[in-house]
């Protein structure tokens, strides 16, 4: 027991120590072989109890992962915190299980296939569901490695969780095979090439490296203003009147003294009370001091972040699946929302649609809400459930006089990489992100966030430009470069110039074909697991 405990324990902490932002990323290639000896050893042995045996022993490595790497959910909610590791680690053991039963079913080809194959279908599935957390697919761990997955905008991150577990399943296979070496020099003479085949893709990296054409420069001004969520007193205190003063006095000297394309400001920025309402936003005090304010900067837009309400009233029944009850036929939505403004046209917006479950949404809530109420956990904004939009509903946001066109990627957005791409297919030639990452202190949360913002500049290869409320704020270029950055926890500006480029990826047109393949794969071993029984 001991043993196996240990092995497990080594796994999760190879996990933990190849992650960005300080992670040893050649780790991820050796981080699975221990639990698969654990899974190989409890397949092997005389004892009972298999399944109970390899899911405590998978549970322990993968637990001892998400806690080490994600640790810093703790600054927002503690028993967020625990629900996100507790579930999260229960669902790759579960993949460990039915790896299991298809190996022993099928045979050993066959189970590697399905693990590979299945553990990426989890990780599509991760995307797209009410417990939505992929912060640790497997192809994120090369974010801080941008020169080792230049090939992502073909692939995006799938491809790289593809590597991860074909390298770790090549090793392991031999690694199985140590005892039939007679002769142990040609057990290391053999283990060479697939050293070279693991990391072969490296050397792709640099061979597909495009020279990209660069279209038309466009100069932006990024805020970072650097404002503590946490002091509520100040917060409840002050309006979007008093956030507005903080941007002028950030941007006016600048922008008085050079011509600026865009100006950004971070996630929530205008974010009183219960926000602004969405209907009648263009008559208030708010939107009239922005137009005023750009009036003397006609060539120059404005995005921003701002929470926006709407209202329902004389609604019997609830009029949206996010509307939150108020009184007798009064209903309401919140949206943590951006808005594209200048003074030659009016203003767009775009709500937040990929939400932080328990922060921004209550999930499952049709099956929740009737049992545990409204809960939800208060971050100094809304303590109720965000509303979201139909993709059909998404804009790109065009500058008003030239031909720059980007996407208002909000906070955890940043994660999807799929998301971010159908954004791009819509004709976006630049990827703005505007982010409030301060809840979580300076822990490797915020960093990791940031990092993240690379492999979507390389997928699509579009220049990133990121506002953070307390940092880390960038500018990206097309293959994940940092171009300029404002240090976490720092008041001020930075300027800079980007590139429209026009030309679309084969990722950006095709998105997520590896795991939609995958998935199809995955469910026929499975099926043929169950009906299957092995001579």
């Amino acid at each position: 027991m001991s043993r196996l405990l240990g092995y497990s324990l080594i796994s999760g902490l190879l996990l933990a120590s190849s992650w960005p932002v300080n992670g040893i990323t050649p780790l991820i290639f050796v981080s699975l072989i221990p639990i698969l000896f654990v899974e190989n050893i409890i397949s092997n042995d005389k004892l009972g109890m298999k399944n109970l045996r390899l899911f405590f022993y998978s549970y322990v490595a993968f637990l001892t992962w998400n806690i080490a790497t994600t640790w810093w959910i703790v600054y927002t909610t503690l028993p967020g915190a625990i629900f996100a590791n507790v579930v999260n680690s229960l669902f790759y053991s579960v993949i460990f299980l039915f790896y299991s039963r298809v190996k022993r079913k099928i045979d050993f080809k066959a189970g590697t296939l399905f693990l590979i194959t299945f553990w990426i279908s989890f990780e599509k599935f991760h995307l797209n569901w009410d417990l939505s957390w992929p912060w640790l697919n497997l192809g994120n761990v090369f974010s801080e490695r941008i020169n080792w997955i230049q090939w992502y905008e073909y692939t995006g991150v799938f491809g790289g969780s593809l590597w991860v577990l074909c390298s770790n399943f090549l090793l392991f296979h031999h690694l199985t095979k140590y005892s039939t070496f007679k002769d142990i020099r040609r057990f290391y003479i053999r283990i060479i090439p697939r050293i070279f085949v693991i990391f072969s893709p490296i050397l792709i990296s640099f061979i597909v490296k495009p020279n990209i054409s660069l279209d038309e420069k466009f100069k932006v001004l990024i805020t970072q203003p650097n404002i503590d969520p946490w002091d509520r007193n100040k917060i409840n205190s002050t309006t979007n009147l008093d956030y507005f003063k903080i941007f002028k006095d950030l941007t006016y000297i600048e922008l008085d003294s050079v011509e600026y394309d865009f100006v950004i400001t971070p996630e929530t920025f205008f974010s009183e009370g219960y926000g602004e309402n969405l209907d009648y936003f263009q008559y208030t005090k708010l939107h009239d001091s922005l137009l005023n304010y750009l009036k003397k900067y006609d060539n120059t837009n404005l995005v921003s972040g701002i929470q926006f309400y709407k209202l329902y009233q004389n609604e019997n029944d609830r009029p949206s699946k996010s509307a939150n009850f108020v009184r007798d036929k009064l209903w309401i939505d919140y949206y943590n929302s951006s808005i594209n403004l200048s003074s030659k046209k009016g203003f767009q917006f775009n709500h937040k649609s990929k939400l932080v479950v328990g922060t921004e949404y209550m999930p499952f809530r049709s099956i929740l809400e009737p049992i545990i109420g409204t809960v939800m956990v208060d971050l100094g904004g809304s303590t109720v459930s965000n509303g979201t939009q139909h993709d059909s509903e998404r804009k790109i946001y065009e500058h008003s006089n030239k031909n720059l066109k980007t996407i208002p990627i909000v906070c955890y957005e940043t994660v999807y990489g799929e998301y971010v791409a159908n954004y791009v297919d819509l004709g976006a030639n630049f990827i703005t992100i505007i982010t409030n990452d301060a809840w979580w202190g300076d822990t490797p949360g915020h960093r990791h966030l940031l990092s993240y913002a690379r492999l979507r500049a390389i997928e699509n290869r579009r220049y990133v430009i990121r506002s953070a409320n307390s940092g880390i704020s960038a500018i990206i270029n097309e293959f994940g470069e940092y171009q300029t950055l404002l240090p976490f926890n720092e008041k001020g500006i930075i300027s800079g110039n980007g590139y429209t480029i026009n030309k679309r990826t084969f990722y950006s047109r095709n998105g997520d074909y590896i795991a939609r393949l995958s998935i199809l794969i995955s469910i026929l071993l499975l099926l043929i697991s169950f009906s299957k029984v092995k001579e």
